[in-house]
Parts: structure tokens; C-alpha cells; sequence
């Protein structure tokens, strides 16, 4: 589903603290990049004990409420209007139809499409498929006007909200509204997205990330109400609190995560679904993949300061306490540790071909010195990162008893990868993001 090419700011008002919580934030990064560049490894220490801490929450969290979720079925299923966006999305919107179609569902279900302004015929041949119900809007919008239309036009109280690629299993729906039982603020639920058919090294990386993302980490926080984005390839809301709260937020780049934590903000719930999956296309180059991050950070960015109310705000409880800083904390380190790095690997290559330009052979000897101790120094902070990963190493494995699969050989690379080499990747958008944040660079999608 694509978007307009640039977005303007939401129209939303912040409030006055945005300029405190913007100050704050540049505070907080100066202070942790002087104290990288005087001594990275005590830094390093110190990133690798909170992320054990941290882990460690997460580990109590999970065994304290495995095995819980079990659900009775109330033989009470609402009428679900499926809203599916489209705009430009011929190659994958006809299956993404065809399970929602095939979807077990005892209720009454029907099915709404929203073309938005396509331009590749698949608007014309969506109006050649049965069971739909399909409404045109002949001015590009972006995804959030599209649903937006759709909330209104949707005769059923329970909206699913399912990007056009992505694909339903048949007991999703029948599975997730079970959850709106826990409560009449249950506002929302979410369920467990997985990759759809990994072809590549770079999709088979993301197929793990998303299994101990939406799976493990989502079904952890939930159990704290500790959700923060409702996310976007499939989302079940109920519709007159979407319509309450004034539907999404048509300029937000990231329009799930906003609504998410503006309906914590509001004192509803939003509860996971882990009894089911659906499955999603993902990005299959860099190129791709680092437009959908630099969206998904700076939305994450500018969508904290909106919310900043929420932290360390007792009224919102482990959300405001524990889940919103990490999930802040970890991006904000991410993006300093690259820009450290950057900067140390630059200072560094130019520390090594100094010696060069005086005596070559003096150059050699002291290369080889470097690498020497290099190779026999331990350093006690990589201990920690190792243990560290092992608790990570855990979750991975929760992960894969909960998708249903084995590890096998063809997980290797793409987990040596996902732990060493991708989260340099995301450190680099972080860093960006953060920068184009910080200079008002226009939205784009």
C-alpha cells in the first residue's frame, strides 16, 4: 500500500512540551556520545548490562505467563467488515481477497475494498470479483484516508484492517475476536505477522526478526498491556472507538503506531492473538527495506514526542514505565553507537595509513602489532554481549516453538546475520532518521 510522495506534518497539535522533550533528547545523546568518545568500552559495558536487564524482564515475563492464553469459545461472533486499502497493488491484492474469502468465521463477514487512485488496472479488475464490496477514490490519499472511508462505509461493529499484501489464515479472524471478550476496553487486537515465502537471504533475516518480534516480544508486552503499534498488515479494531477517537491520523507516517498509542492514551486495551498467523510480503532489496525503516523510525520518533505524556507516567503503568523508554532507549543508542562507529573507524583508518605515507615497513610492523593484540585481548564487556545474546538465544527459540518450526540449516546464516550484521544496518537508519528528524526533512514514503 503505498502514499502520497511527501507527507506534511500532522495537523494535530503538539503540545508545549515538545520543544522540552526534543531538548531532552539531544541532552541525553550528548551526554552518551561524549561519554563514547572518552571510553568506548566502559559505554559498551554499560549498553550490554541494560540489555541483560532488560532481557531479563522479558525472560520473568514470559515464564511467568506461558501457557496462560486460553481462551472458551463464547459462541459470540460479531459482524467483522474486512477493510482492505489498495492503491497500485495488482500482483498480490487477488490472494490477499482470496484468504480473506476462505477465512472459518461463524459470524456474519464481509469484505470492503478501497481502491485508492490505482493506476495499474486493478481497479478495473476488482470490479470484476464477487464478494467484495469496492469503493474507488479517484485522488491518491494514502493508506490512512483509505481506511478512514472504509470505517465509515463498514456495516460490521468489528473492523479488520488488512493491508492488500497481506494473507489471512483461514481461523484469523475467528481466533482474534475471541480476544475482544477480555473486556469492553479491549479496543484492539493484534495478531501474529510472519514473512510471507522467503526467496532471499535478506527476506529470510526479516523472517526471523518478525517471528521473535511479533511473536515472542508482542506476546510478552501484551501481557503488561504494553502494546505501542497496532500493526499494519492486519489490525481488528472496534469500530465505534475507532470512530470515537477520530479514525487515524491521515498525515502520520506511521499511522498504526499512532493510533495505538493514542488508544493507551485514552485508557483502552489492546490485547495479542498468538493462536494464529497471518503472513506478509517483505522487502526483498536494501533499497526497499531502508525506505520502509526510515519511515517506521521517524514515525516512531515524531509519534514518542507526540506522546511524550506517557513516560514514566503511573497512570499508564508498564507501558509508561518500561516498554515505551527500551523501545526509545534502543533506538537511540543504536543510532549513536553507529554514528560512533563511523567516526572511530574513520579516526582509525587514518591512524593506520599515517605510518604508510612516512616508511612502509614501519606501517607493516605496526599493523601487525594491532592485529596481534587485537586477536589475544579479551574484553570483559564482550562477556557480557555474549551472555546477553544467549538470553536473546532463548527467545529465538520461544519463537520458533511458537510459529511451529525447527531450526534447521538454512536458519544459520540468516541468524549470523540477523545478530551480527543486520543491527548495523538498522543502526545506520536509526541514525538518519533521527537526523532528518532533527533538521525537519519533508515526509516521504
Amino acid at each position: 500500500m503505498a502514499a502520497p510522495n511527501e507527507y506534511a506534518r500532522s495537523t494535530l497539535k503538539l503540545q508545549e512540551r515538545k520543544d522540552l522533550a526534543v531538548f531532552g533528547l539531544i541532552g541525553i545523546a550528548a551526554i552518551i556520545f561524549i561519554f563514547l568518545t572518552i571510553s568506548y568500552q566502559i559505554v559498551f559495558m554499560l549498553y550490554a548490562i541494560a540489555s541483560i536487564f532488560i532481557f531479563c524482564t522479558y525472560f520473568m515475563l514470559w515464564n511467568e505467563k506461558e501457557g496462560e492464553e486460553h481462551f472458551a469459545d463464547t459462541g459470540k461472533y460479531p459482524h467483522i467488515t474486512v477493510l482492505i486499502p489498495s492503491f497500485n497493488t495488482r500482483h498480490t491484492i487477488f490472494e490477499c481477497i482470496r484468504t480473506c474469502k476462505g477465512s472459518v468465521y461463524p459470524g456474519k463477514l464481509d469484505i470492503l475494498v478501497i481502491d485508492d487512485g490505482s493506476t495499474d488496472g486493478s481497479y478495473e479488475l476488482l470490479q470484476k470479483v464477487e464478494g467484495i464490496e469496492l469503493h474507488r477514490q479517484v485522488k491518491n490519499g494514502g493508506k490512512a484516508a483509505a481506511l478512514n472511508y472504509g470505517i465509515e462505509k463498514a456495516k460490521g461493529e468489528i473492523v479488520a484492517c488488512v493491508d492488500s499484501d497481506t494473507y489471512l489464515a483461514k481461523n484469523t479472524l475467528k481466533q482474534a475476536v475471541k480476544h475482544f471478550a477480555e473486556g469492553e476496553n479491549v479496543a484492539s487486537v493484534v495478531v501474529f505477522i510472519c514473512v510471507n515465502n522467503p526467496r532471499n537471504l535478506l527476506q529470510r533475516i526479516q523472517e526471523l526478526e518478525y517471528w521473535v518480534s511479533f511473536g515472542f516480544f508482542f506476546k510478552t508486552i501484551a501481557t503488561v498491556n504494553g502494546l505501542y503499534v497496532t500493526p499494519g498488515p492486519t489490525a481488528l479494531y472496534r469500530k465505534d472507538i475507532l470512530q470515537k477517537l477520530g479514525g487515524y491520523d491521515e498525515k502520520n507516517l506511521c499511522e498504526d503506531l499512532e493510533i495505538a498509542l493514542r488508544l493507551q492514551k485514552h485508557g483502552y486495551r489492546i490485547s495479542a492473538c498468538h493462536q494464529t498467523i497471518v503472513k506478509t510480503e517483505v522487502p526483498d532489496n536494501l533499497k526497499q527495506l531502508y525506505k520502509q525503516r526510515l519511515r517506521w523510525y521517524r514515525g516512531g520518533a515524531a509519534n514518542i514526542i507526540r506522546y511524550s505524556e506517557l513516560f514514566f507516567n503511573k497512570k499508564y503503568g508498564d507501558l509508561g514505565f518500561f516498554v515505551l523508554p527500551t523501545m526509545l532507549g534502543s533506538g537511540l543508542v543504536a543510532a549513536l553507537f553507529m554514528a560512533w562507529t563511523i567516526l572511530f573507524t574513520a579516526k582509525n583508518a587514518l591512524s593506520w595509513l599515517l605510518p604508510f605515507t612516512y616508511d612502509f615497513s614501519a606501517g607493516m610492523t605496526l599493523t601487525a602489532i594491532s592485529v596481534g593484540n587485537g586477536f589475544f585481548m579479551l574484553n570483559s564487556g564482550w562477556i557480557l554481549w555474549v551472555f546477553a545474546i544467549c538470553i536473546w538465544g532463548y527467545f529465538l527459540v520461544k519463537s520458533f516453538e511458537m510459529v511451529g518450526e525447527h531450526f534447521q540449516l538454512k536458519h544459520v546464516l540468516p541468524l549470523l546475520c540477523l545478530l551480527w550484521i543486520y543491527p548495523l544496518f538498522l543502526g545506520f537508519v536509526f541514525m538518519v532518521s533521527y537526523a532528518y528528524e532533527l533538521f525537519g526533512v519533508k515526509y516521504t514514503w
